[in-house]
């Protein structure tokens, strides 16, 4: 993603309060952070055109926005859809148009802890995977304050290294935070994904050699 602070919400005396980034292929795009946190904040059923990337389909849905959640540099929605008749997680970019309505909603029983409990980031899965890994003493101290959105098992060894434990949903985005440690963490389990860690690494060496 490239960086810029052309997003941005604004306070009555113009001040600037949060800063957003804009997806690499655009000069600029418009905003819609305001109108969605208003529609939550009033709890107002929003009519928006969606992109789904995965798909690269654009389709127009009505949401009532829940939640609006801070992850790696961008926002997501969680909101009910409408159209899937369920709670969906929507990235804030992605959204092409908002227009608010007069029609309102209640949250009833959804509990958004509960809608990512044993997920990482934002990817959801359905397995329940334990993880294992051990961080070594220089940057045990590190991983004490990272601020995440589960709860993991911390366990100091005699060596000041760090056992970490945790359950998950979905392993890619956990991987991904793992090998910004490099050798500083190793994976001892599950010993599928040790093997797989090793595959990545075993790639992006021949990769390196050309």
């Amino acid at each position: 993603m490239s960086i810029s602070f052309l997003k941005k919400i604004v306070s009555p005396s113009n001040q600037l309060i949060i800063q957003m980034g804009t997806p690499a292929f655009q000069e600029q795009q418009q905003n819609f952070l305001s109108p969605v946190i208003q529609a939550i904040i009033n709890s107002h059923t929003i009519e928006v055109k969606y992109h789904t990337q995965s798909r690269d389909v654009t389709t127009n849905r009505c949401l009532d926005p829940y939640y609006l959640i801070p992850r790696d540099h961008r926002f997501y929605l969680i909101a009910y859809c409408h159209k899937q008749q369920r709670v969906l997680t929507f990235r804030l970019s992605r959204i092409l148009n908002v227009t608010q309505t007069d029609q309102t909603f209640e949250k009833q029983e959804f509990n958004v802890k509960e809608y990512f409990k044993h997920t990482w980031s934002i990817i959801q899965g359905t397995d329940k995977v334990h993880f294992k890994v051990l961080f070594s003493k220089d940057i045990a101290r590190y991983i004490r304050e990272e601020e995440l959105f589960v709860k993991p098992k911390l366990t100091e060894r005699e060596d000041g290294s760090l056992l970490f434990e945790v359950t998950l949903n979905h392993e890619r985005e956990f991987l991904q935070w793992i090998m910004q440690y490099g050798t500083s963490a190793e994976i001892l389990e599950p010993v599928h994904y040790r093997d797989k860690m090793k595959e990545t690494l075993q790639s992006w060496l021949k990769m390196y050699q050309k």
